[in-house]
């Protein structure tokens, strides 16, 4: 078995060199095209504008991306849902045998 090259593995992990560089990349472009003030003013205006939304928003971001847990009853219905979707095929897929093969 050939050992496989890094940088060809699209599963980085925790550790995503490349959304890393990507983000530096563009963090530095924004500050260098000097957009820094221009947000800072607008995120200023908007506090001021609508403070009980810009506090849920604050609240919201603290919280970080949420849960990526899904319930028994969720994965049931999916599961459900697949099946109905691949049923059709398979179906059509044994009578095929069933034809070649002379079985019933």
């Amino acid at each position: 078995m050939r050992p496989r090259n890094d940088s060809q593995e699209p599963n980085q992990g925790e550790g995503d060199k490349v959304s890393a560089r990507k983000y530096n990349r563009d963090l530095r472009e924004f500050i260098d095209e000097g957009k820094v003030d221009e947000a800072a003013e607008d995120a200023r205006l908007y506090v001021e504008r609508d403070p009980a939304d810009a506090a849920r928003a604050e609240a919201k971001a603290k919280r970080g991306p949420g849960s990526s847990k899904v319930s028994v009853d969720e994965l049931v219905a999916k599961g459900r849902s697949v099946v109905e979707r691949v049923r059709p095929y398979l179906e059509r897929a044994q009578q095929r045998l069933r034809e070649r093969f002379g079985r019933k």
